[in-house]
């Protein structure tokens, strides 16, 4: 391999580490998701190489898809031995001195260290990251006196040479041989490596403690040169070239657990159970996996019809709410706003003061010094009220709610109704009520609320963009447009805006609605309430489900995407009253609508991707929680606004915390890959996988799972790579 632009070299170096998005608008992420032109095996197997972890299902995860009655062992054992990776590949000091010897240690952690306080460092945001990372070299008060010298000499290298200059210095011969070298800093600290890969690729607005990729190579090297400085008769060992050998004894775990996982899914897939002319409620959730037991709840009525589509509903839309300092992007990542949304309730002077007091208080606990002269200084005062919230005593949420009006700025809005209507299947045959309902979680203390709130919009919850779209549809001048576009919505119907809240179960419904409509709500989130503590006293139910949210100690609010294992394209009458326990994504979708294939393109290459990084990142924090994932939550200690830190390890921790994905030392989400099951001419999805290079990495590449059938009578067919559907 050989490369002349550096640049090229750091981004072939990195294309293995994820990004780390900011606590505040955090998503679900696949950690490879710059090696999707590789095939999953091997890009897992050369992580594994890279990081020195194992990444395949363990025999654990099998034992315990066993308990829950989803299969057996099997009779081939080989398939259940478990391999030991082979160690991490070391940087340039780690090869010398060795990787467990003490001035590794002392290397890894005095990288971190200097790139934590760097970064951390407010007031001067004027200030590069290498610039603050030499102040912090020279602060003697902040080290031990014996690493004075080194410290110096660390600055020194800082300042008089650049990355390539360090890199020189190592007598390098080749870029591949430069690629390997650097990409063993990033694995010595991936955390940072995926901040920094997060600020360089992914940032979309300004945020003080931007690291880039090349100041974090830069700090890395020059700790190692300084600190083999000292070692004078240690050879510079040049990084090790191996292909990372395959593990087929994971790949045999992971192909088994899939089988106990995805069968019985499939199978409840089998359910036909259409209504008969028009619904008196059409309601449309978000496709999150936690959606699907509250739609099943609400179809117990045979007057609810209910859609799954994208909870950002269409309305790709920068925010900017009335009051608030900022705005901010309620969509999905991987989508860049094109509308611009703005207006809300305007807060009276008291209730701006109760905000701005509430957001310093949330600031502070951010802080990981301030947290504990806060709870020192605020104890006594803010005692009873801190009791109050962990024992359950918090009034119930208004079932209405007042938002204000909301301004739509789009250069066509018709377009943007019409789009989300076809997209969502929903062209004719309309209810008189037709509720888009998005999503929001609650959790108080929680550094991670941002994934629970969704694993794809960075947080921010859906319910403004259902309020936007159900004033649109419900505009004269749109539906009169809409009816030139072959989409006649009876002057009858009304659309209207609601919130789930998936820590509580409780639905908002913002604006007038109807009693009957509230009672359908009531009794169907009661029930869902109900199945998930374990039935028993309604009362009981709902103070548990509060107390999980308003509890500063809960360590798990709710499961969040948990147990996520499959994507679901197709009708509602062949999934209607199936029990999916929570375990898919649902989106609606009429074959017998989109003949050109156009609306099935648009799912697979955007609602799909985005399920992929989710089930990935629940994947990677439960097969490597202390790698890819955050690690024990109790041990976490936020790092400013954007991160944390596990105990005093300098650093970051990425992922999911491990009690997002396990209780006690039992795994409760099983790591498996996404089941991808379309209900559609086989043809169309073939098509689709052959001609769109997104699906046809997804799914050639064997990063998800692809099923197929013509129709609910159906058999499932599954696409097998480079050869076509074959019988499942």
């Amino acid at each position: 391999m050989i490369r002349s632009d550096f640049a090229s070299l750091i981004d072939v170096s990195s294309s293995f580490v994820g990004a780390l998005w900011p606590l505040d608008r955090a998503v679900a992420v696949n950690p490879l998701l710059d090696r999707l032109d590789d095939d999953f095996p091997t890009a897992l197997s050369e992580l594994e190489r890279q990081l020195g972890v194992p990444l395949w299902p363990s025999r654990d995860h099998i034992a315990e898809a066993v308990r829950r009655g989803l299969g057996s062992v099997g009779d081939d054992d080989d398939g259940y031995c478990e391999e030991t990776p082979h160690a991490r590949a070391g940087t340039v000091l780690e090869r010398s001195l060795g990787a467990s010897s003490d001035a590794a240690r002392h290397a890894q952690r005095m990288v971190g260290q200097v790139i934590l306080e760097a970064v951390s460092a407010q007031g001067e945001s004027s200030l590069d990251v290498l610039t603050r990372a030499c102040a912090v070299l020279e602060d003697r008060a902040s080290w031990v006196r014996g690493s004075i010298r080194q410290r110096a000499q660390v600055g020194a290298l800082i300042r008089s040479e650049n990355l390539e200059g360090l890199v020189g210095r190592i007598e390098l011969l080749d870029d591949e041989s430069i690629v390997a070298e650097l990409s063993a800093h990033f694995a010595r600290l991936p955390g940072w490596a995926a901040w920094a890969k997060w600020s360089d690729v992914w940032r979309r607005q300004p945020h003080p403690s931007v690291l880039s990729r090349r100041d974090f190579l830069t700090v890395s090297l020059a700790v190692d040169l300084a600190i083999l400085a000292a070692h004078p008769g240690s050879n510079l060992a040049p990084p090790s070239l191996v292909v990372a050998p395959s593990n087929e004894a994971g790949q045999r775990r992971l192909r088994h657990l899939e089988s106990m996982v995805h069968t019985p899914l499939l199978h409840a897939l089998r359910t036909e159970a259409a209504i008969e002319g028009t619904p008196r409620w059409q309601i449309v959730m978000c496709i999150d996996v936690r959606s699907e037991p509250l739609r099943r709840a609400l179809e117990r009525s045979d007057d609810v019809e209910t859609f799954g589509f994208a909870g950002f509903f269409g309305i790709p839309a920068l925010v900017r709410p009335i009051g608030e300092r900022e705005a901010h992007e309620s969509l999905p990542v991987l989508v860049e706003p094109s509308v611009t949304v703005s207006g809300g309730r305007q807060r009276s002077d008291v209730s701006d003061a109760v905000v701005a007091i509430g957001g310093t208080f949330a600031e502070l606990t951010h802080e990981p010094g301030a947290m504990f002269a806060l709870a020192e200084g605020a104890g006594w005062l803010t005692a009873p009220w801190m009791l109050a919230r962990s024992i359950g005593m918090t009034r119930a949420r208004s079932f209405t709610g007042d938002v204000g009006e909301w301004a739509l700025e789009a250069s066509d809005p018709t377009a943007l109704a019409e789009g989300a209507l076809r997209t969502m299947g929903m062209t004719s045959n309309f209810a008189s009520e037709v509720v888009f309902v998005g999503h929001s979680s609650s959790s108080r203390a929680n550094t991670h609320y941002a994934t629970l709130d969704c694993g794809a919009c960075a947080g921010h919850a859906g319910g403004t963009n259902a309020i936007v779209l159900a004033d649109l549809l419900n505009d004269d001048d749109v539906r009169q447009a809409l009816a030139s576009r072959g989409i006649d919505i009876p002057r009858s119907t009304r659309f209207l805006a609601g919130e789930h809240d998936t820590t509580t179960e409780e639905v908002k419904l913002f604006g007038g609605s109807s009693f009957e409509l509230h009672d359908l709500f009531t009794g169907a989130t009661n029930a869902v309430a109900m199945t998930r503590t374990g039935g028993g006293n309604l009362g009981r139910s709902r103070r548990t489900l509060r107390r999980r949210a308003g509890d500063w100690a809960e360590i798990r609010p709710e499961w969040g995407l948990a147990g996520n294992a499959a994507f679901v394209v197709a009708p509602r009458s062949s999934c209607r009253g199936a029990k999916l326990h929570g375990q898919c994504f649902l989106h609606s979708y009429d074959p017998s609508t989109d003949e050109d294939g156009s609306v099935l393109q648009s799912i697979l290459t955007a609602p799909v991707v985005v399920a992929q990084w989710i089930n990935a990142s629940y994947y990677f924090s439960t097969v490597a929680p202390d790698v890819l994932g955050a690690g024990d939550k109790t041990l976490l200690n936020p790092v400013s606004d954007f991160g944390v830190i596990s105990g005093d390890d300098p650093d970051l921790r990425q992922g999911l915390p491990w009690q997002s994905v396990a209780s006690g030392n039992r795994p409760w989400h099983l790591p498996v890959r996404l089941l991808l099951a379309v209900e559609a001419p086989l043809a169309r999805t073939g098509t689709l996988v052959r001609d769109e290079p997104t699906v046809r990495r997804l799914v050639e590449g064997e990063w998800i799972r692809l099923v197929g059938r013509e129709g609910p009578a159906s058999p499932w067919r599954e696409w097998t790579s480079k050869h076509g559907w074959a019988l499942s």
